[in-house]
């Protein structure tokens, strides 16, 4: 299948019921193609409500909120928006377009571009968890699957970048997400403080 349905496919299979975003032509994959895997795709008209909204998404449905946005003005104009989704906690997978895998390759300033076409990839990974350019058809299903993985398994943000030659490259289906590791000292620590605050309590309340 091509990688956009492959990754459509991975998160509505991981409970995404809707995608926030503006297309752009940096490739918005996510915004048309999917067919019958595609979560319902609003479209707004600038990009900070496009994180809002996923932002709530994610809190409300307690599962992934995702934003696709084209490549650089688009995806910077949601930066506050991402880094509060990081701060409060919450699972927004942002998608964002990119030039071709070789459109760089002449040394040429691209539209859209800053410092360098690495320069939105740096930003989006100081306020996310984890990162990937799918760049390698036969790497993105497990590039995918780890991406999503960590944004449920740590409930923060995630960035997944497409060149826009990849949209339609075909890939296997997105498996399961890998195992994450469980720190069992301190999930023991964390149960003995509970039970203790809950013994010496005269009239405990406990909300969940």
């Amino acid at each position: 299948m091509k990688l956009a349905e492959a990754l459509l496919r991975a998160l509505k299979d991981r409970g995404a019921q809707a995608m926030f975003g503006i297309p752009g032509d940096s490739a918005c994959p996510s915004l048309g193609g999917g067919g019958n895997a595609d979560p319902a795709a609003p479209h707004a008209e600038h990009e900070p409500p496009v994180g809002f909204a996923a932002d709530a998404a994610a809190r409300y449905s307690s599962t992934l909120g995702v934003a696709a946005v084209t490549y650089g003005s688009g995806a910077f104009n949601m930066v506050n928006a991402v880094a509060g989704a990081y701060a409060e906690k919450s699972p927004v997978v942002v998608i964002s377009g990119a030039p071709g895998t070789t459109e760089g390759n002449p040394g040429l300033l691209l539209h859209h571009q800053d410092r360098t076409l690495d320069t939105q990839f740096q930003v989006f990974k100081e306020i996310t968890v984890a990162q990937a350019r799918l760049d390698d058809p036969a790497k993105a299903p497990a590039e995918i699957a780890r991406v999503l993985g960590a944004a449920r398994a740590l409930s923060r943000p995630v960035y997944l970048e497409i060149p826009r030659n990849m949209v339609n490259a075909e890939v296997e289906p997105v498996g399961d997400d890998p195992a994450w590791p469980v720190d069992r000292d301190a999930l023991a620590a964390c149960a003995d403080e509970v039970l203790a605050a809950m013994r010496s309590a005269t009239s405990p309340v406990q909300m969940v």
